[in-house]
């Protein structure tokens, strides 16, 4: 099991390389290298930690943290500790403004609670 110390460390890496990926690549790009990233062999930590690393990394950065970058911070790290995680993006049903949400799947199941009344308008490839 990765120390918390060492999994904050391990989530920064994800978060640097997401603020440098999102600048520098298309989008659709940046979605797919992080979604064929081979899932690790072994879980070297929950779930529930790792995306708590992923919060942690950015709170030590100068980047603003949202939704969507979290997630997919939190879909490369997730798969590096052996999870088959992906990305999924919503909308919440007929409203003004619209109100989208981003969020990481594994196995088909959303991990934030906050998913919940938003519509899927993208779902990762199995």
């Amino acid at each position: 099991m990765l120390s918390r110390t060492g999994l904050t460390l391990r989530a920064a890496l994800w978060v640097a390389r997401v603020e440098w990926g999102r600048r520098r690549r298309p989008f659709a790009d940046l979605i797919d290298r992080l979604e064929r990233e081979p899932p690790g062999r072994r879980r070297a930590a929950d779930i529930e930690s790792a995306l708590a690393a992923v919060s942690r990394a950015y709170s030590l950065t100068p980047f603003r943290p949202t939704c969507l970058k979290e997630s997919l911070a939190g879909v490369g790290l997730l798969r590096s500790l052996g999870y088959g995680a992906r990305l999924a993006i919503g909308v919440k049903a007929a409203g003004t403004p619209v109100d989208a949400h981003a969020w990481v799947e594994v196995d088909g199941e959303p991990l934030h609670r906050g998913s919940d009344g938003y519509v899927a308008l993208r779902r990762a490839r199995s």
